[in-house]
């Protein structure tokens, strides 16, 4: 007999397996009903609720990128992966505050 999963290409995201989708299924509907339930409750300050909104959409982002998309650095096809991340996050950075900063230096010049 032949192994079927010999024949495809490896992307360096290792074996697919049911309990890592259904651990991050678990967890981001965790923390999605967490940030609804903190909204609902209206206890918090909107500075506190913002808190917990943003952590909850930053820790799913995280979740959905090693559970769903299986990002990982096990293999060097899974270290490029990353370091690919890594660069779009830094370009993005980059391009989100020198934005930020160009408006900030208009607004001010224009009102000085």
């Amino acid at each position: 007999m032949t192994d079927h999963n010999s024949h495809q290409p490896d992307y360096g995201t290792g074996q697919k397996k049911l309990g890592i989708y259904t651990l991050g299924f678990i967890a981001c509907s965790i923390l999605t009903l967490l940030s609804f339930w903190v909204v609902m409750q209206n206890q918090l300050t909107r500075v506190e609720t913002f808190v917990v909104i943003y952590s909850s959409a930053c820790l799913q982002f995280i979740i959905q990128l090693v559970c769903f998309l299986r990002l990982n650095n096990q293999t060097p096809q899974g270290r490029t992966n990353v370091m690919s991340l890594l660069f779009t996050l830094v370009i993005l950075v980059t391009i989100i505050v020198g934005s930020l900063w160009i408006m900030w230096n208009m607004n001010y010049n224009m009102m000085h």
